[in-house]
């Protein structure tokens, strides 16, 4: 019968039969008529005594608690439930992938809230950032959002969390823009960081940002002596695949007898993904490259896609 009124949408009808508040299901099926009800205030001080005698159902019960909680728009007291719970030493796996959704998705509102409310104001603790930052199932929205408030804090306060990133396996493009925090608020401090099987030293407090390494105005300069009358487009979007590129490889060296041959390697693997009519040799020797660095080159630039 309740099932029946559920199930129907009828749930001022059932609430009406769900008076034994002794009886766990009962509990529940009243939190299910309130959220249907759309009750979040009632909902929330239901489950909160539902939650501290639950059993069979305490998971479901602290699903509605953190439903209420958002709908509230009280986005802190459903993170640190959350975190309470997913820091527990056991919980049901389907739970544990439904409350990771729904700490990323509260997350994101409680920033898209900020954002109508204050122009750039930090919405996010460290504890936030850093739980962010060495969550594997984030989504790369959450990623950046947390880089992006990284800028407007103390880094140093994370430290450990940021080293532990940096030997990461995630996406070295975003690990380049952690850096470039790092040499932004000059923290003077030495950082391992590994990217493509590779291991990088690097000291913030003197490295240059991405741009301002001479490789980058160097690849740039073939680029233009070879595609600015014959293909201006083709050109701007080489450079902004080399961005990509030494975003990516940052902190990589290049040497300056490369720069030809990065060039080269650029315009023919960007045109190719345009499906560009070019001549591979006619390539070469415009940058006057040799075959066999070319083919190594152009193995690097598809190996960063992967």
């Amino acid at each position: 019968m309740i099932d029946d009124l559920i199930a129907q949408g009828n749930y001022a009808e059932a609430l009406l039969q769900l008076n034994d508040l002794h009886d766990e299901q009962v509990r529940y099926n009243r939190l299910v008529c309130l959220i249907g009800l759309k009750e979040f205030e009632h909902a929330k001080e239901e489950a909160v005594h539902a939650k501290a005698l639950a059993n069979e159902t305490y998971y479901e019960v602290v699903s509605i608690l953190i439903t209420s909680l958002k709908e509230l728009k009280e986005f802190d007291q459903a993170i640190d439930l959350l975190v309470e719970e997913l820091s527990m030493p056991y919980i049901p796996y389907e739970y544990d992938a439904l409350f990771n959704a729904a700490y990323d998705d509260i997350l994101l509102e409680k920033q898209s809230l900020s954002v109508e409310l204050t122009s750039k104001d930090s919405i996010l603790t460290t504890e936030e950032i850093s739980r962010i930052l060495l969550d594997d199932q984030n989504n790369d929205d959450l990623l950046y959002m947390a880089i992006d408030q990284l800028q407007q804090l103390n880094i140093r306060m994370i430290l450990p969390t940021i080293k532990q990133y940096l030997l990461s396996n995630h996406h070295p493009f975003s690990k380049t823009l952690i850096i470039e925090i790092l040499i932004d608020q000059q923290v003077d401090e030495e950082f391992e960081v590994t990217k493509y099987n590779q291991t990088y030293y690097i000291n913030t407090s003197y490295a240059s940002m991405v741009f301002d390494q001479e490789v980058y105005e160097g690849v740039i300069h073939y680029l233009t002596m070879s595609l600015e009358n014959e293909n201006p487009s083709l050109l701007n979007q080489c450079i902004e695949y080399l961005e990509y590129v030494l975003y990516c490889t940052y902190p990589k060296d290049y040497d300056i007898d490369e720069y030809a041959l990065f060039a080269a390697a650029i315009h023919y693997y960007v045109a190719t993904l345009q499906y560009l009519d070019i001549n591979i040799n006619d390539i070469m020797i415009d940058y006057n490259c040799d075959e066999e660095e070319f083919d190594k080159y152009i193995l690097a630039l598809k190996q960063l896609e992967c």
